[in-house]
C-alpha cells in the first residue's frame, strides 16, 4: 500500500475504532487537545465561535462553514469529515503533514462542541 493511501486507510480506521463510526454529538472525549490544535491551525479561517467567521475567511471562496449550523452536520459523518481535515477540501489544505490522525480525531472531536 502506497504512503497517501495507508495514511487514510489507517487514519480512517483510527477515527472509526476510537468514535465507533457515527457517533452522537459529544460522545467523542475532547480532553482540551482538539480546542488547542484548533486555536493554532484552524481559528484563523473558522473563527472563535466555529462560525466560518475568521480573519481569514473573507479571503475564500468559498467560504469555510458554519459548524453551529445544524445543516452542516447533516450527512456528514465522522470518516467524511475525517477525511477533509487529513486532506483539504476547496481552500482548505490538508493537514496530514502537519497532524497525526489522534491529533485529527481531536479536532474532530472539538468541531462537534460546535454543534447546536
Amino acid at each position: 500500500m502506497r504512503g497517501r493511501k495507508k495514511k487514510v486507510l489507517v487514519g480512517s480506521l483510527l477515527v472509526l475504532l476510537t468514535a465507533g463510526g457515527a457517533l452522537a454529538p459529544g460522545a467523542m472525549a475532547d480532553g482540551g487537545e482538539g480546542k488547542k490544535i484548533y486555536e493554532a491551525h484552524c481559528l484563523s479561517c473558522h473563527g472563535p465561535q466555529g462560525d466560518g467567521k475568521g480573519p481569514g475567511a473573507r479571503h475564500l471562496s468559498p467560504p469555510p462553514p458554519d459548524f453551529t449550523d445544524r445543516a452542516f452536520w447533516e450527512n456528514r459523518t465522522d470518516s467524511f469529515l475525517f477525511h477533509v481535515i487529513q486532506n483539504g477540501l476547496g481552500p482548505m489544505p490538508g493537514w496530514s503533514d502537519t497532524l497525526s490522525p489522534s491529533s485529527i480525531a481531536d479536532v474532530l472531536s472539538y468541531l462537534r462542541t460546535f454543534r447546536r
